[in-house]
This record gives C-alpha cells, structure tokens and sequence, in this order.
C-alpha cells in the first residue's frame, strides 16, 4: 500500500488480532487476551466504525478449541505451535480493511511476524497496523515482514486518526506516534502527540467482543493456581497506566518525556467511579474472577484504600500478579517499616485472593542497582508479611530473578534460599525466573553496549526458562540448570506436580 496516498475508504472496517501462541514442551500455553486490543477496539467503536477481535490462538464462535489451541505442530525451532490454520485466517480476514496486530510479548515474536506475512501474502492490499511494547522496539523486523504502520504508543487516538486518513480527512503521514517506510525506503517517525492524562478519558474496552467463552473453557489465566479442569469466568482489567519506579528490565524505563514513545510510564489512575462501572459492566457479562494488570495497583495507597472498599460486596475473586510492590504493603510506624495489616484485610474484604510479591533478588545490591531500590529487603518482615496474607485469605506467590548481567554465583545461591526461606514461612510458590533483557528496556541497552547481547538475537530465545546474555559470571548453561533445579527444589512437591500434571495433559500434536 502506497501511505502517501492510500486508496480512500468511505468506512474502513478493522480486524484486531492476537496471533498464534508458541511455547517450549516444558511450558504451559496460555491465551494472550490482553487489555490492548480491547482498547482500541472500543475507540473505534465509539466512533461508529466496524471492529472485530480474532484471537489466532484459540478462534472465534466458528472455531472449536481442537482445531486451534489444540491444534498443535513442532516447530524447526523446537517450539510447539497452537492456533488456526492460514486456510482459516484467510477466511476471516477477507471482510476486513485494516488489519491490526499486537505484539507485546517479545517470546511471541515468531508467530506475530508469521501473521503479518500471511496477511501480506493472502491479501497484499490490505493495510497492517501493529504495536505494542515489543514491535515498536523491533520495527525494522516488523516492516520486514510486512507491516505498514507501527504505532508506537498508546494508540486509543492514533487508531482513530487513522481511521479518518483511510476516509480522506486527513493524510496517514500526518497521524502523531506512527512510524512507517517512506517512497525512498527509509523509516520515518512521526513526533509523539500528548498521552492522555486523564484515564476517564478512555473507551471502555470492547471486552465483549474477546472469546470469552473459549478462554473461560480453557480457563488458563496468567496468574493464579486453578486445578486443571476447574472453569472461572475471568477478565483482565486495569485501573492505572505507568508506575512510580524505573525498574532496568521494564519496558516503563525506557518511556519518558522526551521519547518517540512519549511518556507513558508516567503513573496515571482511572476515577473510582470509572472502575467500579467497568467491573460492573464485567459483571454483567458473566465475570466472577478479576486480574488486575495495572503496573503499580497500590501505588496511591489512599486511592487504593477507597476503592477496594467499594468493591467490597460486589462478589468478585480478585488477582494481582502483575503489579504490586512490596513497599506498598507496608507502613510506617515509630521510624519502623511495618506490615501494614489493616490494608491487607482491606483488600481481602474486597475478595482479593492472590497477590504476587515481587522480591526480585536476595540481594541488596542487585535490588540497588536494577530494581529502582523500591523495597528495603533488610528493613522488612517478610514472614510477618506473608503471614499476615495468609491469616486474610489471601494466597501469595514470590517473583525471583537471577542471571542479572553482573550477578555472581554466591549471589544467585543467596536469591534461591530466600526464595526457599519464603516457601518456609508459608509462601505458595515461588516463580524463578533467568534475568531476560527485553528490547525496549534499559537493561537491553546496557547488555547490547557491553556485548552481552547479539544485536540480530533470536527472540525464539527471549523466554524467562533461558538466559539470553553471554560473557557473564555465571554461563547461559549453568543459569538455565541452577533455574531449573531451583525451581523443583525450592517449591513444594504438591506444586510442583500440578504444574507438571497441566503440561502432562495439554496436547502436543495435532
């Protein structure tokens, strides 16, 4: 398609789509189902334009789950694949103007850049749309393949301007926050227009228009611990944008005033009242379990205070395993960091029932120098925390990362007894993850400079079982074994086999 003068719709029509899933044997496959296509889905529904979500992955009411989720094939690179056939992508997409396609997990890489080809391939003269954290820090590989625009923020607006180009009110090369290949070949990079602020301002994500039905037949979220074959009406929500700290290995270091992404890592919060009308409008669609995917939920304590005790009587089953902080949970008291108790029984009155504790390391100087030093590790009761969780219900779960560039062996050994010394003290389980340097985060720029990293990686190998870094104290190998061994042996042997007991029972050939 030529952007500089495209052809001109009176009403463009857009198919939004999630891609086929593709996954290790060892892992679990799980739907994708984020926030961000919802989003824009109802931004251009609330302009009167027509809008689809198709999730690759599992499908749509056409589809049955063993043709796509289950229908799986091995992959040259060893991957499994799960999702619709390019026959059946064909058919759906053949109604459409405008394809957009997201791309936020750089794992999932792959299978977005297949999607985008196919499109290209079935039907050239369609326009592609992608975005998201990962393919707006990979455009060279996503024009590559085929795409035509890449939004490179938040893009609720973006679309709908867009949208208007397609209609002939205003050129695409005038659309802020939009990159694309120019007649001559090279990349060109519209300037960033404002971010929204005022997150009232936002559509109401087009929930509706998920395959709820198929995610809640699967019922594989990406948080919690649910026996396989148990089935929960769930949704994501988000209640803030942005976060207070600049952890190295998130995507929100790198998203500041002055950036062609602008500064959406700015922290941003919905009214009260805009919240509880979302949940209440998942409600009536059938909803029963809530994740929360904000990146710093608690991070206004009072807010926080206010709203979870309206929530309370609304009968939801509440999760966080996104985006709480340590810090968060506790209070000051006579110069003393304490749990702050009277919070935590707030938030389980809500129906809060899990909460993953990112302790991220057992070191101090590790949590100094690449997590924004956002929790005292030697100043906090993590027994009297993770105590006080359970006595209210509440189920928590640790987050741990080792592998960081400059970490030592006697520095990982120490991460993996405080993971251990948590599971004592009554943690449920604890995720061990090897140190991943996404594009699109400091840690990635800082591994890039010092050669840790190959500029042409595979992001085949962008997955949180491997270490991606070389020329490290501690080599690839031994990261990947002491990962693995960590993980089996710092967690209870009845946690441990239903984790196995899942991937035991998801189909590997279709």
């Amino acid at each position: 398609m030529n952007l500089l003068q495209p052809k001109t719709i009176k009403q463009p029509s857009f198919l939004l789509m999630y891609s086929a899933l593709q996954y290790a044997p060892e892992e679990i496959a799980k739907p994708d189902g984020s926030l961000s296509l919802p989003y824009l889905a109802g931004a251009l529904r609330d302009e009167s334009y027509d809008v689809d979500i198709l999730d690759v992955s599992v499908g749509n009411k056409n589809d049955k789950l063993k043709d796509t989720f289950f229908n799986t094939t091995y992959l040259s690179s060893g991957l499994i694949r799960c999702g619709m056939s390019r026959e059946r992508i064909q058919q759906e997409i053949a109604n459409y103007d405008v394809i957009g396609v997201s791309s936020i997990f750089t794992a999932q890489t792959s299978m977005v850049l297949e999607l985008i080809r196919t499109v290209k391939e079935i039907a050239p003269e369609k326009l592609v749309l992608t975005g998201g954290v990962n393919a707006r820090n990979l455009r060279n590989r996503f024009f590559e393949s085929g795409a035509d625009i890449i939004c490179l923020s938040e893009a609720e607006i973006t679309i709908v301007q867009i949208a208007e180009a397609l209609r002939g009110l205003r050129t695409l090369t005038e659309v802020p926050g939009i990159a694309f290949i120019d007649a001559d070949g090279k990349e060109c990079i519209n300037p960033q227009g404002p971010v929204i602020m005022n997150l009232d301002e936002l559509p109401f994500p087009a929930w509706d228009l998920l395959p709820l039905d198929k995610y809640w037949e699967l019922s594989r979220p990406h948080g919690g611990q649910f026996p396989e074959g148990m089935h929960i009406q769930y949704a994501s929500i988000q209640t803030s944008r942005g976060c207070p700290f600049r952890c190295h290995y998130c995507h929100i270091s790198k998203e500041e005033e002055g950036g062609i992404f602008g500064a959406t890592g700015n922290l941003r919060m919905k009214s009260i009242n805009r919240v509880i009308r979302e949940m209440n409008y998942l409600k009536d669609l059938g909803v029963t379990h809530l994740f929360f995917e904000d990146d710093s939920l608690f991070a206004k304590k009072k807010r926080a205070y206010q709203l979870f005790r309206e929530v309370r009587g609304m009968g939801f089953e509440l999760a966080d395993v996104n985006g709480i902080n340590i810090c968060h949970l506790l209070k000051k008291k006579n110069h003393r960091l304490e749990v702050d108790m009277e919070f935590i029984d707030n938030i389980a009155e809500a129906g809060f029932r899990w909460l993953h504790l990112p302790f991220e390391s057992g070191n101090k100087r590790l949590i100094e120098k690449y997590s924004s030093n956002k929790w005292n590790i030697e100043k906090t009761n993590t027994e009297e925390m993770i105590k006080s969780c359970n006595d209210a219900g509440i189920h928590t779960a640790g987050n741990y990362i080792i592998g960081y560039p400059d970490e030592t062996i006697e520095e990982i050994y120490t991460t993996v007894l405080f993971a251990k010394m948590h599971i004592d003290q009554g943690l449920n389980h604890a995720a061990i993850f090897a140190m991943v340097p996404f594009p699109g985060t400091r840690i990635y720029e800082m591994c890039l400079e010092l050669g840790m990293i190959d500029p042409d990686f595979d992001t085949d190998d962008m997955k949180w079982t491997k270490s991606s870094l070389r020329n490290t104290p501690v080599s690839p190998e031994a990261l990947e074994y002491m990962r693995q061994m960590a993980w089996l042996t710092v967690n209870r042997r009845e946690f441990v086999d239903y984790k196995i007991g899942i991937r035991v029972n998801t189909p590997v050939e279709g």
